[in-house]
């Protein structure tokens, strides 16, 4: 688990870009992107 502020940012960053990803295949149409983002979401926070 990393645990350094910069380290952290970092994952976060990927994470949220991960979510845009998700979100425009969720507005496509895509109920399984609709549940990982679901998910991701509340890792985010």
């Amino acid at each position: 688990m990393p645990t350094t502020k910069k380290q952290m940012k970092k994952l976060n960053r990927a994470k949220k870009a991960k979510a845009e990803e998700l979100a425009q295949q969720a507005a496509a149409g895509s109920q399984a992107a609709k549940k990982k983002l679901k998910k991701l979401e509340k890792k985010i926070k």
